[in-house]
């Protein structure tokens, strides 16, 4: 009862809390959509919104490098023509007479000569003011000798004798330069940070005695407010024909894009999509005319090679499903026909109670090369053995069967498993192109006597199970030949041995012992014993499938990769 009150309560909370959810939810939507359809613009608009954006940045750059790179010319041929007035100015004043004119200046007629000389000169340069100035030996104090201005200057007229402080570090060490080291002229350039006054540009020249000691220097001074007016109609100029060429370059493109970017591609996408639809091929195609761009051009071909390529795949596919349709079937088929080559119905000789016999074969592919057999040759006498082909698949196949059969011919004629392998070795060698061979484990057992004549041609040792003496099975090595065919007229030699009621044989081909688990590591022999010695008491049957349960459980997900045969006798002997 109180976990459908809880139920209820939190029903009601999301219903009234549904309304501000879907809200919240439209508006979350709607951003989502302005975001996406932001991202999605055309292709045509973002080159040339980027084109603007990038000649506006060009513009801007190439103004701030003219500006920079004008300022500093402009600046350098004010420097020049003040240096140039202040050399001119310095040849008409004579330094020697400079403390003369410190105390005699206005009564002297040179003085009054001198200035009009100079003042002269500042007009016809058009300098601002030209004056002489003598320095006090900290470079602190300067006191005025000549004060010449131009006939526009704004500025208050210095009389002799006038003291002011040095204006400006540089000034100070331009001073220090001149008197101390020789410095022979110097350049003050003041543009920024002058409060109230002009931008201007300063030449200073030091005038000396006939000793060569300085007495005074002259300085030239130019306003510069012409630089600010010529740059202004610079940057108006420029940005004026900055934006003329974005706007024009910005048309130019945009009709190229459009033409030549723009709508090919439109069409090598609608034709994508029509593709992506229809399925079908353009019996135009888009075709490499499409652009003078390369790379669209290029793009415009593979599209039309991809839809010829994507057809043709499709259609070679269907073709390979239908011939692998029909190679499985034949396959199914040619297993079938195998399988019936070989003994299946078990028990095999139920009127034999002198023996029990077993067999199993699983092919790594649909066919296999591994085979056994078994069968009377007479009432007496039985021959079983297996085998496994030097490869697998269909070919393997047909070399099992030939080999099969040329094995049971011969042995129904009585003779010795090693007489056997020889005559087989014989016919086979002679027509052998592919150049396989087989390996061969044959038997004769004597049903009355339990004596068995082998040979071995180059195949896997036998399991053993001897009750008499022996704990339980054991593989043990004796003589033995090469495989069947592998190089002709060879001798095969016999094995001769006796079992006794309840011994036990076990023949296997190497996809046992050899089987991988996922960890690569082989089934191998000391596993195989291992399940026979858990089944010693076990007929053939149960413990042949003891023993595929055993490697399947082993091996997991790692795919069988050689055929698997096995091969399980029992002799019980004649109870007459």
């Amino acid at each position: 009862m109180q976990n459908n009150n809880c139920a209820s309560v939190l029903k009601s909370a999301v219903q009234i809390n549904k309304p501000e959810y879907m809200f919240l939810k439209k508006n979350s939507q709607k951003k989502k959509k302005l975001k996406k359809k932001w991202f999605r613009s055309n292709l045509y608009t973002l080159i040339v919104i980027f084109m603007l954006v990038l000649l506006a940045l060009l513009s801007f750059c190439i103004a701030l490098i003219g500006y920079h790179n004008f300022t500093k010319y402009f600046t350098n041929e004010y420097n020049d023509s003040v240096l140039k007035t202040a050399v001119t100015a310095s040849y008409l004043v004579d330094g020697s007479r400079i403390p003369y004119y410190m105390e005699h200046g206005k009564d002297s007629e040179d003085y009054q000569e001198t200035e009009y000389l100079l003042t002269r000169l500042c007009n016809s340069e058009g300098m601002s003011v030209i004056y002489v100035m003598t320095i006090s030996d900290d470079y602190k104090m300067t006191t005025s000798v000549f004060n010449c201005l131009n006939d526009e200057s704004t500025y208050t007229k210095w009389e002799l004798g006038y003291q002011v402080k040095t204006s400006d570090v540089e000034y100070e060490k331009a001073y220090r330069k001149m008197y101390e080291e020789g410095l022979e002229s110097a350049t003050v350039v003041r543009i920024e940070n002058l409060n109230s006054g002009k931008p201007h540009v300063t030449a200073l020249v030091p005038l000396k005695d006939e000793n060569g000691k300085v007495t005074g220097i002259l300085h030239v001074q130019r306003y510069v407010t012409e630089l600010n007016s010529i740059r202004r109609k610079y940057l108006n100029q420029l940005g004026v024909t900055a934006v003329i060429l974005m706007l024009f370059s910005a048309l130019v493109a945009a009709i190229f894009l459009r033409k030549e970017v723009v709508d090919p591609i439109k069409k090598i996408s609608q034709e994508a999509e029509r593709f992506a639809k229809d399925n079908s091929r353009n019996p135009k195609g888009v075709g490499a005319e499409i652009s003078h761009v390369r790379e669209i051009s290029s793009l415009a071909c593979s599209i039309d090679k991809m839809e010829y390529d994507t057809l043709k795949y499709v259609e070679d596919i269907t073709n390979m499903t239908k011939e692998s349709e029909r190679i499985g079937t034949e396959l199914n088929v040619a297993s079938n026909i195998q399988l019936g080559l070989l003994p299946s119905d078990f028990p095999a000789f139920p009127d034999k109670p002198e023996f029990e016999i077993y067999a199993s074969m699983t092919p790594a592919k649909e066919v296999g090369g591994d085979f056994y057999d078994f069968f009377l040759i007479d009432d007496d006498h039985l021959a079983f053995l297996i085998a496994d082909v030097s490869d697998k698949g269909i070919g393997a196949a047909f070399f099992m069967a030939i080999a099969k059969t040329i094995i049971k011919t011969r042995a129904l004629t009585g003779a010795s498993p090693a007489e056997i392998l020889a005559a087989a070795d014989s016919i086979i060698s002679k027509k052998n192109p592919a150049g396989m061979f087989v390996t061969v484990w044959l038997a004769v057992l004597n049903l009355k006597t339990g004596h068995v004549v082998a040979c071995n041609a180059g195949h896997d040792y036998p399991a053993i199970l001897q009750r008499k003496g022996q704990e339980g099975f054991v593989i043990e090595k004796t003589d033995h030949g090469p495989p069947v065919a592998f190089l002709p007229d060879m001798t095969f030699p016999n094995l001769e041995f006796d079992l006794r009621p309840g011994d036990r044989l076990f023949l296997y081909t190497d996809g046992l012992n050899e089987a991988k688990s996922v960890s690569g590591e082989r089934f191998g022999v000391q596993r195989i014993l291992d399940v026979l010695n858990e089944h010693t008491e076990d007929n053939e049957e149960n413990t042949l499938k003891a023993m595929e349960k055993a490697v399947r459980t082993f091996s997991g997900e790692e795919p069988q990769f050689d055929d698997m045969t096995m091969l399980g006798l029992t002799y019980k002997g004649r109870t007459e």
